[in-house]
């Protein structure tokens, strides 16, 4: 009984030890949560900035930019922005999941990019082949990673050698709502919009208009289109980053949150079962005590 008791002791050691990082890592969570909403926030006045520049010409002109395209998708990059750590609940398995989605279809060839190391074993355990050219961005992206990943598939749609991108990403509704969602960026596709946001389902419509742009363009109004949009590309992906790093960090500390929970009641009953064994120790040495007197009589 006595091994018993030392056993139960020593798991309660061992879970308040790990309470402890838990607890730990959820407030470094937090702070690192409420760090990157504010860059979230702050994307979206350049983001409207592009935006609206870019519908202002194409509702005012008949040029197009090779980026605007649209083909039959034979070959698809999908980009999952998933994290470089684990302990962050279902974040890096929800958006997997969702990229699985387009291997539905056999007739497109999809190329699996990520920007995180967790997406690249568990698509590879899928059985899936996956390009590493952006690992190790994700936790704190700034606008050059998303520069350097937006340049890459520019290129190669304008080579022709991908016919669609799209971006899976986890869109953060608040610190209980995540979600998966896909963005199409390439090829690119404006529609006006009413203050929504980012449009998710670019149909492709160019609303026209009789107005006249009262600048001049150099060289040229397709030049400064293209170099626009590709601009646009560059900052959604950033938002994305940084929607995808807010619901990582989200994801992180509710999964701390109640790791650090389930450890106090798993205290509570060990605390229980330490008080009876205890208990059943102290009436069996009484026992004892009791017969041996008994027996000396």
């Amino acid at each position: 009984m006595a091994g018993n008791t030392k056993d139960i002791k020593r798991r309660i050691q061992s879970i308040g030890s790990i309470m402890q990082i838990t607890n730990a890592m959820e407030l470094v969570s937090s702070a690192k949560l409420r760090k990157a909403r504010v860059r979230l926030e702050g994307t979206k006045p350049y983001f409207d900035t592009v935006y609206n520049n870019i519908t202002e010409i194409l509702s005012s002109t008949t040029e197009k930019s090779k980026l605007m395209e649209k083909r039959e998708v034979k070959n698809r990059a999908i980009l999952i922005m998933s994290s470089e750590k684990g302990l962050a609940g279902g974040y890096n398995i929800n958006v997997v999941n969702e990229a699985l989605k387009f291997f539905d279809n056999k007739d497109i060839t999809n190329h699996v990019f990520t920007t995180g190391n967790k997406s690249v074993d568990l698509m590879k355990r899928r059985g899936y082949e996956v390009n590493n050219d952006f690992t190790s961005i994700h936790e704190d992206p700034v606008i050059e990673d998303a520069a350097a990943i937006g340049s890459y598939f520019a290129n190669k749609f304008e080579q022709k050698v991908f016919d669609e991108v799209v971006i899976v990403y986890t869109k953060f509704n608040s610190i209980i709502s995540l979600e998966p969602a896909v963005k199409t960026i390439l090829p690119a596709g404006f529609v006006r919009r009413d203050n929504t946001g980012i449009n998710e389902d670019i149909n492709y419509q160019y609303i026209k208009s009789d107005k006249k742009l009262d600048y001049d363009f150099e060289p040229s109004v397709s030049a400064v289109l293209s170099q626009m949009i590709k601009q646009f590309i560059n900052v959604t992906i950033y938002g994305c980053l940084l929607e995808s790093s807010v619901a990582e960090q989200a994801s992180r500390r509710t999964a701390m949150e109640n790791a650090t929970s389930n450890g106090e009641e798993i205290l509570e009953e060990l605390h229980l079962d330490y008080n009876r064994a205890r208990q059943s120790t102290i009436t069996q040495e009484i026992t004892e005590i009791v017969g041996g007197a008994e027996a000396l009589k």
